[in-house]
């Protein structure tokens, strides 16, 4: 593994993990197949693409398949909250940034610095949920990137989301305003990683005791979405200990906004800010027809963030879809993406398919 920090236009820096060559350590830097970028999705990290282990996990199977594997950590994670001479993660103006930022800068600025390690002209990216929100609004607002790109494969895709079933995300959207204000008067900026002691000490918590079991059991199916069927029982402390890798709070009504309109939009201030920023009293819509490059998109009709219906919304707007995959598994929710004890055969699998019709070797 390398770890590389990338920086941004307006002053972040961000930590990206890179795979090399497979375990054998038989591919060259720069692998022939191409370069592959996986973006992780809301409050997650690096860690999701690799924690399923070495036959299960995306990372390592694309590595094994002989590509060059690299992995961003989105500004605010706990990869990426170092300070810099314009950022200071101590201060309330470091934390103030949107789903926009990420797709405006972030992810720009880790691609023209990998094309420039590897010497490739374009990139693989994958994402899953906030992998693929960032996604196409770098291919709205900043549409040259789509000559920068192969393929696009998109997991638990999201950019509409007026009719997710997430009872949690449905319960904020109803206190979403006044919870926002609330949060910015007394300074609350953002959620902290879970810390190393209580990731320690929750795995035993949830399964030493019965009440408490059950407890977590609901949590996680509610909260995370998880399939407790489909899981692999003993990656649960891992998972427990690398859910929370931390973001921040307006990202999150970001979402809510794009949940209650149904529209795949920018931040919405409010109408008198939006008027200085917009020019226009509600925030203007991603241009999701500008995304030229050919997508693939993987879904399941048990997903309750990316609900079938803004699925079939967002794969009716964009130009070039050349697959759209439905994975075949009851409950299979949308961290299940990542997580799933099949998810070599339900998802990564059919993933390394599609790429392999785009291989440069």
């Amino acid at each position: 593994m390398e770890t590389h920090y990338v920086p941004t236009e307006d002053g972040y820096a961000l930590t990206v993990h890179r795979i090399p060559h497979d375990r054998s350590k038989g591919n060259s830097t720069g692998c022939d197949k191409g370069v592959v970028l996986l973006q992780h999705g809301i409050s997650g990290s690096s860690v999701i693409w690799v924690f399923s282990g070495k036959d299960n996990a995306l990372g390592y199977m694309l590595a094994d398949q002989g590509y060059d594997v690299w992995i961003p950590n989105a500004r605010g994670n706990e990869y990426s909250t170092m300070y810099t001479p314009q950022r200071d993660p101590r201060t309330r103006e470091f934390w103030d940034f949107s789903l926009d930022e990420g797709g405006v800068y972030d992810l720009p600025a880790v691609i023209d610095y990998i094309l420039e390690k590897t010497g490739k002209e374009k990139i693989i990216y994958v994402g899953h949920s906030m992998g693929t929100t960032l996604f196409y609004i770098m291919m709205s607002q900043r549409p040259e990137y789509n000559e920068k790109i192969t393929v696009m494969i998109g997991l638990g895709p999201i950019a509409y989301a007026g009719h997710t079933k997430n009872g949690v995300g449905n319960l904020l959207g109803y206190l979403s305003d006044p919870l926002s204000k609330l949060l910015n008067l007394i300074g609350f900026t953002h959620i902290k990683p879970t810390p190393h002691v209580l990731s320690k000490i929750r795995p035993m918590l949830c399964f030493d005791m019965p009440v408490i079991s059950y407890i977590c059991q609901k949590y996680l199916i509610s909260v995370k979405q998880i399939d407790l069927q489909g899981i692999n029982q003993t990656l649960i402390p891992v998972y427990l200990n690398n859910a929370n890798a931390g973001s921040n709070f307006k990202q999150m009504v970001h979402y809510i906004q794009l949940s209650k309109s149904g529209r795949f939009c920018q931040y919405d201030y409010g109408k008198t800010e939006n008027l200085i920023r917009y020019n226009r009293t509600q925030p203007p819509s991603y241009n999701i027809s500008k995304t030229e490059v050919p997508v693939a998109i993987f879904y399941s009709e048990a997903d309750t963030n990316a609900d079938v219906t803004d699925v079939m919304k967002l794969y009716n707007e964009l130009p070039n879809v050349i697959k759209l995959h439905k994975v075949e598994s009851k409950d299979f929710n949308h961290i299940d993406f990542i997580n799933h004890k099949d998810i070599a055969t339900l998802v990564n699998k059919p993933v390394i398919d599609i790429l392999r019709l785009y291989c440069t070797q």
